[in-house]
């Protein structure tokens, strides 16, 4: 699979968001709650933010791509994707370094940049329709291990008391 660790090195990485799925887990067929997005911008190569204004471009009568019958929405957004040409230019990129790209990419990307900016792992579950622990069965990985900075930091505070 080609997950947005990998895509950090790509030219085209900088485009790609978040796309929500059903969660892992639970009773198959079973369907999560709806629940609000939260957007999570993304960053150029320059370290400036990234806003489609998404919100004012479906105002202004832009649409979204159909999501087809209800609980197909990920083989939808399969099918838009492989029509458009920046997602057809990524696949070639991921191809030519041996790789392979999917859609589920975007969950990903938007897991590992919610743990990267420090928010809390229960946040982050509720955000992508997990459960705490499913949420920990596939993005553990992706939890900076802060430990010895808690510890140093904690350690540094009683020392001033201290004094």
């Amino acid at each position: 699979m080609f997950f947005p660790v990998d895509l950090d090195q790509t030219s085209l990485y900088r485009y790609v968001c978040r796309i929500p799925q059903k969660s892992k887990g639970g009773t198959k067929g079973a369907k999560t709650e709806p629940r609000r997005l939260h957007p999570l911008f993304l960053v150029d190569s320059e370290g400036k933010t990234i806003d489609w204004k998404l919100q004012s471009r479906i105002k202004a009568g832009e649409s979204l791509p159909p999501l087809g019958q209800e609980g197909k929405g990920g083989e939808a957004l399969r099918t838009h994707l492989r029509r458009k040409l920046v997602w057809q230019s990524l696949k070639k990129e991921a191809e030519h370094i041996g790789e392979v790209l999917v859609p589920y990419a975007f969950r990903h990307r938007y897991a590992k940049a919610s743990h990267a900016a420090g928010f809390p792992v229960s946040n982050i579950a509720a955000a992508m329709g997990h459960t705490l622990e499913v949420h920990l069965e596939s993005y553990a990985r992706f939890i900076p291990d802060g430990t010895a900075d808690l510890y140093a930091k904690r350690n540094t505070a009683k020392k001033r008391k201290a004094a």
